[in-house]
C-alpha cells in the first residue's frame, strides 16, 4: 500500500489507477501490507485483487508462473498450492487505468469496486464486491473495445442473477452500481 501511494515514477501508481487500495481501515495493512498478499486469497471485495485481474499479467511464485485469468477461480480460492508464495505479480503498464468503488461504511471494503485497464490491445474491466470473488465483465469489455466511452458501457445490461445479495444491498443495487461506477471509470479515464 505505502509503495502504491509514494510511487515517484509512476508505474505502481498506475496499477492503483487512482485510489486502489486506499482507505484501507488497518493501520498494519496500510504499512506493510503487499499486493500479493492481497491477492493470494482473492476477497470478493478487495481492491488490489481487481487491479490484478484488469492488469492481465501474470502471477510469479516460489514454483511457477500463472497467468492471472488462471490464477482467480473463486470465492477465496486461487490457484496456490499449499506451500506456495506470490513472490512476485508481473503485468503491463496499461494506457489508462482507473479504479473506482462505492465503500461498504462498516468496513471500508468496497460494495463494489471496478478496475478498468485500457491497452493497445484491449479494454479489461475487473469487478470485485459484486459476485464470488473479482470477475471480468466480457459485456463491458466487447463495449468499450468497440466505443470507449461512458454512453457505451451505460448501454450494457448487467445481469444480477450471479450477483451478492445480502444485508448490505441486493443483486439489483449491486448490478447498478457496477453500470454507474463502469461509467464513472470511463469518464475519469478520458479526463
Amino acid at each position: 500500500h505505502a509503495e502504491v501511494g509514494t510511487d515517484g515514477d509512476g508505474r505502481a501508481a498506475k496499477l492503483g489507477g487512482g485510489g486502489c487500495g486506499e482507505g484501507s481501515g488497518e493501520r498494519r495493512v496500510r504499512a506493510v501490507g503487499t499486493v500479493g498478499g492481497a491477492g493470494a486469497n482473492n476477497d470478493r471485495a478487495g481492491c488490489y485483487p481487481g487491479a490484478v485481474v484488469a492488469s492481465g499479467g501474470a502471477i510469479v511464485t516460489s514454483k511457477r508462473e500463472i497467468a492471472v485469468d488462471d490464477f482467480v477461480q473463486g470465492l477465496v480460492t486461487t490457484a496456490l498450492e499449499e506451500d506456495e508464495l506470490i513472490v512476485a505479480i508481473r503485468f503491463p503498464i496499461p494506457d489508462r487505468a482507473v479504479y473506482e468503488k462505492l465503500r461498504q461504511k462498516a468496513s471500508n471494503f468496497p460494495l463494489v469496486g471496478i478496475f478498468l485497464a485500457q491497452y493497445d490491445s484491449g479494454v479489461r474491466v475487473a469487478v470485485t464486491g459484486a459476485g464470488n470473488g473479482v470477475f471480468r465483465h466480457a459485456g463491458l469489455e466487447d463495449a468499450l473495445n468497440k466505443s470507449f466511452t461512458a454512453a457505451s458501457a451505460a448501454a450494457v445490461k448487467i445481469d444480477a442473477s450471479d450477483l451478492n445479495s445480502d444485508l448490505h444491498a441486493s443483486a439489483a443495487y449491486r448490478a447498478n452500481l457496477i453500470s454507474v461506477l463502469t461509467q464513472r471509470a470511463v469518464t475519469k479515464a478520458l479526463g
